[in-house]
């Protein structure tokens, strides 16, 4: 009988066919993922560099506002102050060519100017810039000079009026009208072919004039400052401080103008592009070199329209899409593997098909040899079963690699990858059992398991097993088996597969140890710190044995994050938790609680007692210099500490009381440690209940005001009042504004009490205000003290005129009482709040003058109308010298800057009499009359008492 082979099978074909169609959707599945990420990274890495370009203008203007607010705050500039001034802003910013200020002249003021300048530089005259060439300027009715140029002589003109030069009127007005800065066209400096430099101007107005319309910034206007800025350099510099000037891949180019003209790019101008293939899906683009990745965007800034536009350059293929490619040579190559054993298996099963009708064939032919050949066909197909039943269930179980097993468990074969990942020797594993190699398997209950399942034939799967190797490196497998029967049915022993699971233990460990520690220290967290604080107590039960648990609090983080940034914040924290686990012993615990709050966990040891210079001992090791930033740095911290006694007590609260403990601490001053007590606690109950009862006074109306009245010393007459806080408790009583006033600061519900405060006193001082009676009410003006968390408000203004308003008071008769700790912070932002208060009419005090941080040149800074000279100075003013003369220092000082002075806290006669003779204008005190409430101060104004007059000097007061 002929053999007859089909060239290719079908189910070879058809083996081929689906491994080409699962690899070709695998190529296009990882190609579009490969286009999706490297579209992604392309317009993050655009983003980032519009956004530093954005910024970086912005930071502009802010350089030019500090320039302008030179000549805010100082009434006279002169050319070598505003030279050192900008001196080291020009140095700092290279890519500002120069800064001037340029000022509104009338043909008077030209004159003036001519002369005052001509006496340096003689002959000096205005000029105009006419065909790129400096003439003296013609008479006019307005000029826009440069009055100060700093360098001098740097692209400008000292005397130079801008104000026909062709872009000058149109950004002027554009400035005034927006009442923001704003920045000519690009103008060419140093190239006159090149337009790449803009100059950018910020207005100047006359000090008290108001400024919210365009018509009233058009008349307040007296100048502006300007500077001149090089759009290339000051791309550049954005770029180069930002480090984004180091990505060979990409093309940036910055456009400016109207005209969308170049002003800055990272390398020549790319080939025009070509036209690419608009009916394949995007992510086959990227074969198509016609079609770069490109972004851009546009925005407006100062008048000045901005497009920036970033090209990917080319790249090597290969370098993007080895992903995709591997897939499919992968893909290919296996899917032709596949078809040709397909094809073999199907040929051999023909083949052996061949052999049978030959066999049956020889069979007929020869009666002698039939039962010889009949055996050995059953003979034949059984060997083609059983090898074919094998290759099937080791296509099921294939993994790494194949082992065998005897009927007593030992290894009679092992593939080679075995030897190779677990590094052991081949002779120390065949002959054995699993357990006699490694004899801890029985010890767990997972191998005693397993041993069961193998006593009883029963197959198993994934087990997993650590092997030590002979390089003394712990590595993790997992086994998977089932038991082989002959064809009796007799248990042979074991076969199956292997595999190695080391990186996925490893994984499994790395989760479980980030489940229960810090991500930035590594120390436990709070869920571990839990766990840990639970054993301590028990073993402290158990030895009878105390146990300290410790709250460490950093004392200046904030200050290190605010100044260096959270970058060197967290290298701080690491260095602070390496320290903290250093100054402890192994068996101590440090765990991270949250912020730059750390927990201790301290516990007895029978060699060694638990004593305080193991405290100290930590305070000592945080206390060490650090190094951030390439600056040395000193953290102190405050510690509480809780003692757990080995009485059996529950520990529930151990880290709140060394919580508590810390915060008692810090108000001894910082960098201390405390033991908690009970009465700390009591201290903490008594604190929650005042701000539960504070939180519902306003609302209930437990607050009253009561008024001190203020004397002018010259006439002895009632001028005004200060209202001062109290608090009615129906439960507390009369709550002394020491016990709450620092805790509405805290917990900010002082800004609605201070804007009752407010209202209601201005609402009282109108209402006295309104009573019509000969010799009655005058004018009185009534002090109201702004705290500090009031004053950072950002509507405080508009608050107190919308007072004003409502109440109908004058503004002039309400005085705003400040403290000095108001302007540490933040002086500019004072002035131009101090600045729009006085704009209002009111009247400013500084209130306890010479307690706080004074500075003079805050006096003279501020529009300050009056200084209140603390009660602390007035005790000892009769007898202490030094105390008088502290007093009569700042009453002569107050009169030099004109003005008013009242003295707080006057209770005796002689007090009142030393402020008299050393001109002191008004005083407050016990000596006339305590604070009152509303209806008793107005039965004093009523009844027209004064002071005694200078020439008494019994303190007894006098009615009129």
């Amino acid at each position: 009988m002929a053999r007859r082979f089909t060239p290719v099978s079908f189910a070879a074909a058809v083996t081929l066919a689906a491994g080409l169609c699962v690899t070709g959707t695998l190529f296009i599945a990882v190609s579009a993922l490969e286009y999706g990420k490297l579209s992604a990274g392309f317009q993050q890495r655009a983003s980032l560099r519009v956004a530093a370009i954005r910024r970086g203008l912005d930071d502009t203007v802010e350089v030019l506002t500090v320039t302008n607010q030179l000549f805010r705050t100082m009434p006279e500039v002169t050319q070598a102050q505003f030279g050192d001034f900008t001196r080291p802003l020009l140095q700092r910013y290279p890519f500002m060519a120069s800064f001037a200020h340029q000022h509104v002249m009338t043909h008077a003021d030209r004159l003036a100017f001519e002369e005052r300048v001509g006496r340096e530089r003689p002959g000096f005259t205005l000029s105009d810039m006419r065909a790129g060439r400096l003439e003296p300027a013609p008479r006019r009715e307005r000029y826009l000079v440069t009055e100060f140029m700093a360098p001098l002589g740097a692209h400008g003109v000292l005397g130079l009026d801008v104000l026909p030069l062709a872009d000058t009127p149109a950004t002027v007005e554009r400035m005034l009208s927006t009442g923001k800065p704003s920045a000519t066209p690009l103008i060419s400096v140093l190239q006159p072919a090149r337009r790449d430099s803009f100059v950018l101007l910020m207005p100047l107005y006359r000090r008290g004039m108001p400024t919210e319309t365009a018509q009233q910034r058009r008349a307040a206007w007296t100048g502006q400052t300007a500077t001149l800025v090089r759009a290339p350099h000051l791309v550049h510099t954005i770029l180069q401080y930002g480090g984004l000037l180091d990505d060979p891949q990409l093309l940036l180019r910055v456009y400016a103008g109207a005209r969308s003209e170049l002003v800055y790019t990272t390398g020549p101008e790319p080939a025009a592009e070509g036209g690419s293939w608009p009916a394949l899906p995007q992510w086959l683009r990227r074969f198509d070199p016609r079609h770069p990745e490109h972004a851009q965007a546009s925005f407006s800034l100062l008048g000045q329209a901005w497009r920036v536009r970033v090209d990917a350059l080319p790249r090597p293929f290969l370098a993007d899409h080895a992903g995709s490619l591997i897939v499919l040579v992968g893909g290919l190559l296996f899917s032709a593997l596949a078809a040709a054993l397909v094809h073999t298996l199907e040929q051999r099963s023909r083949r052996v098909q061949w052999l049978v009708d030959e066999r049956t064939a020889d069979l007929r032919r020869s009666n002698a040899q039939l039962n010889a050949d009949v055996a050995a066909r059953k003979r034949t197909e059984r060997a083609l079963q059983e090898s074919e039943h094998r290759f099937r269930r080791l296509l099921a179980l294939s993994s790494d690699w194949y082992w065998e097993q005897d009927v007593n468990f030992c290894f009679t074969s092992i593939t080679d990858g075995f030897f190779d990942k677990a590094r052991v020797q081949r002779k120390a594993y065949l002959g054995h059992t699993r357990w006699q190699v490694s004899p801890a398997f029985l010890d767990s209950k997972s191998g005693r398991d397993h041993l069961a399942l193998l006593q009883a034939r029963l197959p198993f799967a994934n087990l997993e097993h650590e092997i030590t190797g002979d390089d003394g490196a712990t590595r993790w497998f997992q086994s998977t088996g089932e038991p082989v029967y002959d064809s009796q049915g007799e248990f042979r022993g074991y076969r199956g597969t292997g595999s190695e699971i080391t990186e996925r233990k490893q994984t499994e460990q790395r989760i479980r140890h980030i489940a229960h520690h810090d991500a930035l220290t590594g120390l436990p967290n709070r869920m571990l710190l839990q766990d840990r604080l639970a054993q301590a107590v028990a073993r402290a039960n158990r030895g009878g044995r105390q146990m300290w648990v410790l709250l460490i609090d950093l004392d200046r983080f904030k200050f290190v994050n605010d100044s260096l940034g959270h970058k060197a914040g967290d290298q701080l924290l690491r260095t602070i938790a390496g320290r903290l686990q250093a100054a402890v012993r192994d068996a101590d615990t440090v765990a991270r609680l949250s912020g730059d709050e750390f927990v201790a966990i301290l516990s007895e040891h029978a060699d060694e007692a638990l004593a305080p210079h193991a405290v100290q001992r930590i305070m000592t090791a945080l206390a060490q210099p650090i190094m951030l930033e390439g600056k040395e740095f000193c953290v102190t911290c405050s510690i509480g500490v809780a003692v757990h006694a080995a009485d059996g007590a529950p520990a529930e609260h151990l880290i709140e009381h060394a919580d508590i403990a810390m915060y008692a601490a810090k108000k001894l001053g910082r960098n201390r440690w405390q033991f908690y007590e009970s009465t700390m606690n009591d201290a903490a109950l008594e604190r929650l209940r005042i701000e539960g009862a504070l939180r519902k006074a306003l609302e209930r109306g437990e607050f009253v005001l009561h008024y001190q009245p203020q004397l002018d010393l010259a006439s002895g007459r009632i001028v005004g009042m200060e209202a001062l806080l109290r608090w009615q408790h129906p439960e507390l009583g009369t709550v002394p504004p020491q016990r709450f006033i620092g805790l509405a600061e805290e917990t900010g519900l002082i800004v609605p009490i201070g804007a009752w405060v407010l209202h209601t006193a201005c609402a009282q001082a109108r209402a006295w205000h309104d009573i019509a009676e000969p010799g009655g009410f005058g004018p009185l003006r009534v002090a109201v003290n702004l705290s500090a968390r009031q004053f950072a408000q950002p509507d405080l203004v508009e608050s107190i005129a919308q007072v004003l308003a409502d109440t109908g008071l004058p503004p002039a008769c309400l005085d705003i009482e400040l403290t000095e700790s108001l302007f540490v912070d933040d002086v500019a932002q004072a002035v131009d709040t101090l600045h729009r208060l006085k704009a209002l009419g009111v009247a400013l005090s500084i209130d306890d003058f010479g307690t706080g941080y004074s500075s003079f040149s805050y006096l003279r800074t501020f529009p300050i109308d009056v200084l209140k000279i603390d009660r602390s100075f007035m005790a000892d003013i009769a007898s202490d010298a030094d105390e008088a003369a502290i007093v009569i220092s700042i009453i002569a000082l107050a009169h030099n800057l004109k003005l008013r002075v009242i003295a707080e806290g006057v209770e005796s006669a002689a007090q009142l009499e030393f402020l008299r003779a050393h001109g002191c204008d008004e005083m407050q005190g016990y000596h006339f009359s305590r604070p009152v409430p509303a209806e008793e101060f107005e039965r004093i104004v009523r009844s027209g008492r004064t002071l005694a007059p200078a020439a008494v000097s019994a303190p007894e007061l006098l009615c009129a």
